[in-house]
């Protein structure tokens, strides 16, 4: 990561030239005071005041024009991306994922974005996209290694009901719709390592686990599911409980059926993170792109200004 002191308006410092005028200023009327004195006979007082002021005044315009030149720090960061890896986060986005402990508490779904954020930065090299999950699997964001991409993706394509459900059903998420990231073109055609990480409550419709699990193992794509669910949780409509949902507490066998051991609690970010990483191994990396960030300081030199300013209207 290099790091640059760069100015945005360098031209502004044509105003620093300003300085020196209450210096000069200063020189010529302390000049004139004595001839003055030298002619009446008079001695030379010892006074640092005018020399303050003078100092002073300099200095706030000094500040002043640094702050025009819009000083700025500009760091730029190599971006690394895996050539051999890709992964997607996806995100339950039936009704169930509106469950919460309480109203006002987060959701299923609001913690599951969360989640997904703070997966996406701790595999910061890793490519991975966003796609929800309902009785359909919807890509939303392709495997990227740009956080603002994925962000996007996560907090402005989906929500829950959003995509809606192709067919109205009291528990429309059905995992066997995850075999779509084994058929489709999801994953470049280069990627060995393919990855999802699939955030739910589990709460799904029947589907064939045993059929699902080796679709996705003949298509390369291994799961890291990570259940998004308390027991005492909640859909709440107005403040009220809603009398048709119920936390179904044997959607974990079925999870592990599924995924294996790979089934991970919502706050075990940990465990998740090292699991990946089991998975996607070691490869080649190559760089992708680089991002710039500037950092403005002209605000911090006009603040500056305040201390002599203040030391000048004092003496007033």
């Amino acid at each position: 990561m290099g790091v640059h002191l760069v100015f945005l308006t360098p031209i502004g410092a044509i105003a620093g030239a300003c300085a020196l005028a209450p210096l000069v200023a200063a020189v010529l009327r302390e000049r004139r005071h004595r001839s003055v004195r030298r002619v009446l006979g008079l001695g030379n007082p010892r006074r640092r005041g005018p020399v303050a002021s003078a100092l002073s005044a300099s200095a706030v315009i000094a500040c002043l024009a640094a702050a025009a030149t819009q000083p700025a720090v500009r760091t730029s960061t190599v971006r690394r991306t895996r050539s051999d890896a890709q992964a997607y986060v996806v995100v339950d986005v039936t009704r169930s994922m509106l469950a919460r402990r309480a109203p006002g508490a987060p959701t299923r779904f609001e913690r599951a974005v969360a989640l997904a954020q703070r997966i996406r930065a701790r595999l910061p090299e890793v490519p991975i996209g966003v796609a929800s999950l309902s009785d359909w699997l919807l890509p939303h964001a392709l495997p990227t290694t740009d956080p603002r991409t994925f962000a996007a993706a996560l907090t402005t394509s989906i929500a829950v009901g959003r995509p809606a459900t192709r067919f109205p059903s009291p528990n429309a998420t059905d995992f066997s719709t995850l075999t779509s990231l084994a058929r489709g073109n999801y994953f470049g055609p280069g990627v060995r390592h393919r990855l999802a990480f699939v955030l739910s409550d589990g709460e799904s419709r029947f589907y064939p686990v045993g059929t699902t699990a080796a679709a996705l193992a003949r298509g390369g794509i291994r799961l890291v599911v990570v259940r998004i669910w308390h027991a005492d949780e909640r859909v709440f409509v107005r403040g009220r409980r809603d009398p048709g949902y119920r936390p179904d507490p044997k959607a974990a066998a079925q999870l592990t059926r599924l995924a294996g051991p790979l089934v991970f609690s919502e706050h075990d970010l940990g465990g998740v993170v090292s699991a990946a990483r089991a998975i996607l191994g070691r490869g080649p990396l190559e760089i992708t792109g680089r991002r710039d960030r500037t950092v403005p300081l002209g605000q911090y030199a006009a603040l500056a200004a305040i201390l002599p300013l203040a030391f000048l209207l004092r003496r007033r």
